[in-house]
Formats: C-alpha cells, structure tokens, sequence
C-alpha cells in the first residue's frame, strides 16, 4: 500500500499602490505576508514559473483609469497580464475578482489578458442580484479547460461572458 502526499504551501503576498494600506495592514490587521510597494500596472517583478497559481481582489479595474498623464489603461494591462503570465507556471490558474464599470472595462481586460497568453473567461456569481453579484476573470496558463460553475445559478449553464458588447452588457445591467 502505498499513500502519495502532496505538499501545499500558500505564499501570500500583498501588493498596492498606497503606502497608506500598508499602515493599517501592519498596525492593525496583523497580516501575514509580505508586503509590496508596488504598481501593478507596472508589471510583476517575479521570477519565471515562480506561482502555481494566483488570486486578484478588486484591483484590476483600477487599471482602466489613467490616473495620471503617463497612464495608457490598455498598455498598463497588457504589462499587468503580460508579466502575470511569465511568473506563473505553465499549468496555472488565476482568479481575479473585479468590477468593471461597463461592457469596455471586460473587453479591455479580457482582450489584454488574451493578448499575453491566457486562455479562460469570466465566471459571474449571482448575476440576477445586484448586491451579491461578483465578477471573476479565471485565467489558465496551460491551454483551455472548463471554467468554474457560477453560484447563484438555477440551472446548470455556466454564467460566463465571452468576448462580446452584448453579452457583457446583459450581465452588467
């Protein structure tokens, strides 16, 4: 008999644009983790194949914006993916929970992100609800794969937006 164990370790990493998250991260959250100073849209500034996987919380649609005059929202995503896709390996996932203001927002992102090398789609929860509704752009390294199922769906079909004005704006609303 024999018994295969696998090893999981989890590496949390914060990342944001704003000294001020930091503060209250250390003085009172008490987070475990490493803390980064750090632009996204700047890029990743990891090793080659260094994640197996990663996880996004409402940071991507801030991308969209140009907050100042250098700022090219598609060029800033593109680095974003681009540089995602190299530290990740090459059968990886990741999630990036985010909330877009329109139908461009998730065409931009999604139109990015397929541009570094992504496949996948964008999986929402709950979408008949307008408070519980959560949108999450799942992104794999390794080829196409089904995405999740969507909570918060009576039937079986996955809720997921393909690259199109029409179906995202039906989700949106």
């Amino acid at each position: 008999m024999s018994a295969k164990s696998e090893i999981h370790i989890y590496i949390l990493i914060y990342n944001h644009i704003n000294t001020l998250f930091f503060d209250v991260a250390v003085d009172e959250r008490e987070l475990d983790g490493d803390l980064i100073l750090g632009d996204i849209g700047q890029g990743l500034l990891f090793k080659a194949g260094t994640f197996d996987g990663a996880v996004n919380i409402s940071a991507l649609q801030w991308l969209c914006y140009a907050s100042k005059t250098s700022h090219n929202p598609t060029k800033r995503l593109y680095r974003f993916f681009s540089t995602l896709y190299a530290c990740l390996s090459r059968s990886a996932r990741a999630v990036l929970q985010f909330y877009p203001e329109n139908g461009e927002q998730v065409e931009l992102i999604t139109a990015q992100a397929t541009k570094a090398g992504f496949y996948g789609g964008v999986v929402v929860d709950f979408p008949n609800t307008a408070k519980a509704k959560k949108m999450f752009l799942v992104l794999m390294t390794g080829g196409a794969a089904p995405l999740p199922k969507a909570l918060g769906v009576e039937n079986e079909d996955r809720q997921t937006v393909a690259n199109s004005r029409r179906a995202v704006e039906q989700i949106l609303a």
